[in-house]
């Protein structure tokens, strides 16, 4: 932990009237860019995440050595107002986490701030939201734990939504929940538009979903990752590209499988099923 200089030999300056005197502990706390401008833009990105889950990527990305040094920093940033705690969200245990208004002056004193979330956006995302967030976070835990899609760089919504109102940068198609930047073997780099559905929407919606995915020029595919296995069907039925390539799993199999976790794809006058590994083959970005 960064404690910043020692101040023990520094004489005590007296304080003006009506001033409280800070804490040593108080005095001490350094907010730094590699550390905590990483774990706060985590927070920021995911929207909503738990505690467990931001213990595990802040490990896992190699942000800090030691899940307590983890816990450390997050009562760190409750005790500054930078995030704060959301209500309970079951089956998820513990608290869940979202970045406010004085996280993202920090972000932004860093330079790593956002146009899509700003320090001066009226509203943050509402708590409405936090279970969809907190799904698709394990889906990104899933695929850091792979050794293949380890390697791959995780594109998150604001992040997204910041590329497509940038005027100097050819958007995606729409706002994906995700992207996930990859490397196959042939050195090809590419890109998979991630889409999360909990439950099932309208059929005309769905048809101008796929209208608008059709537009769609940047990626190698999109894949709809489905909240149930009964919805994975439902998905496949409803949302039929003609251009851009398209597969639906279900979220518990990916999860467990990963690469190796089942999808459905429409071709020609029916579906067809196979691996996302051999689907990404299909593609010409074998892996």
């Amino acid at each position: 932990m960064d404690t910043g200089t020692p101040i023990t030999a520094q004489p005590i300056t007296p304080i003006p009237p009506g001033r409280k005197r800070q804490s040593p502990r108080a005095r001490r706390v350094r907010f730094d860019t590699d550390g905590d401008g990483c774990l706060l833009t985590i927070v920021r990105n995911a929207t909503f995440i738990s505690q467990d889950q931001l213990v595990t990527m802040g490990v896992r990305f190699k942000i800090k050595a030691h899940p307590d040094s983890v816990r450390k920093r997050i009562i760190r940033y409750l005790e500054y107002g930078l995030v704060r705690v959301i209500p309970p969200v079951p089956p998820y245990r513990g608290a869940v986490y979202q970045l406010t208004h004085a996280g993202l002056e920090v972000l932004e004193s860093f330079g790593i701030g956002l146009g899509s979330m700003s320090s001066e956006t009226a509203k943050l995302p509402s708590t409405l939201q936090a279970r969809h967030f907190l799904d698709l976070n394990e889906v990104r835990l899933a695929f850091s734990a792979d050794k293949v899609l380890s390697r791959a760089k995780w594109h998150s919504d604001p992040e997204i939504k910041a590329s497509n109102t940038n005027p100097h940068f050819t958007p995606f198609a729409k706002d994906y929940d995700a992207l996930l930047e990859l490397e196959d073997r042939d050195g090809k780099k590419f890109m998979i538009g991630i889409e999360y559905e909990r439950t099932y929407k309208d059929a005309r919606r769905y048809e101008e979903i796929a209208e608008t995915i059709d537009t769609e020029t940047k990626l190698c595919c999109v894949l709809y990752i489905a909240a149930s296995t009964d919805l994975v069907t439902r998905l496949g039925d409803a949302i039929r590209c003609q251009k851009t390539p398209l597969c639906v799993t279900a979220s518990g199999v990916l999860k467990q499988q990963t690469l190796d976790a089942n999808v459905a794809y429409f071709s020609g006058d029916g579906f067809r099923v196979c691996t996302l590994r051999q689907y990404l083959t299909l593609l010409k970005h074998p892996l």
